[in-house]
């Protein structure tokens, strides 16, 4: 397991909701990784701090008069039940408790609860690190689309882009033509995503443009994964030390295939 694919499982490991194999290898991992222990620290801090500093807003006045406005009015008086031996009347403490205060207050918490809920929702809907990482990558290729110049280097000689890259980032991005494969290599350009700047080399498939995004990472090897955001096609994987992420309009089953072959001329 690397940090990228830690990350996306921390949150869950604070909420103790990962299943035992994962739990185990995100364990395995922790013990060795002290980035990721601090990013779960951080998340555990944060949630202790929600559930003890959360501000609690008392309902308006307004809202507590238009509440107990709607109530019936007098129907509990207006329908006493039989006395009982001893004075007493049968549901005098259920009438006592619905009384308009009590079914205010009710209400009351209702709302709050249901506002406690909401939050909760939102709290594990949001994105996970990748998710986030992947939605930059949709801006980048798009934004690189609609601004006319996709490319800085245009070339399909791998020669003349690998070394374009000097100077330019603190890494050498491999460069690997696939022209023979039906992917050929048009050029590469520098993109700033994840917080740093990173190689894109822009490949063609059928017309559709693919566009591979390299940096280096702490991780391992890892497979490759497919996800589908706003109509694109990306795939991620780690391998050699680098974390790629490639992009496209065209079909899911054209970016597998390139993917593969990437991958295969790589090792």
């Amino acid at each position: 397991m690397d940090c990228d694919e830690a990350r996306d499982l921390l949150d869950a490991y604070a909420d103790n909701a990962l299943g035992l194999g994962e739990a185990a290898r995100l364990n395995h991992h922790l013990q060795d990784c002290a980035t990721c222990r601090a990013e779960l620290d951080a998340i555990r801090d944060l949630g202790h701090a929600l559930r003890a500093q959360a501000p609690y807003h008392r309902a308006p006045d307004a809202l507590r008069r238009r509440v107990l406005a709607g109530l019936p009015q007098g129907a509990a008086a207006a329908s006493p039940r039989p006395a009982q031996p001893g004075g007493r009347t049968v549901g005098r403490g259920v009438r006592a408790w619905a009384s308009p205060a009590n079914v205010a207050n009710l209400a009351m918490g209702m709302i709050a609860a249901c506002a406690l809920v909401l939050a909760a929702v939102l709290w594990l809907q949001r994105p996970t690190a990748q998710g986030l990482l992947a939605q930059q990558i949709v801006a980048s290729h798009v934004r690189a689309l609609l601004s006319g110049h996709p490319i800085d280097v245009i070339s399909t000689d791998e020669h003349t882009v690998k070394p374009w890259f000097n100077g330019r980032l603190d890494y050498a991005p491999p460069v690997v033509d696939l022209a023979s494969l039906g992917f050929p290599l048009v050029g590469g350009r520098v993109d700033y995503v994840g917080a740093r700047r990173v190689a894109v080399l822009t490949y063609h498939a059928g017309g559709h443009p693919i566009d591979l995004y390299l940096f280096p990472t702490t991780g391992g090897t890892a497979a490759p994964q497919t996800r589908s955001n706003d109509g694109y096609s990306l795939a991620t994987w780690t391998a050699g030390g680098m974390r790629y992420w490639a992009i496209t309009d065209a079909q899911a089953a054209v970016l597998q295939r390139f993917v593969q072959d990437l991958r295969s001329a790589s090792s």
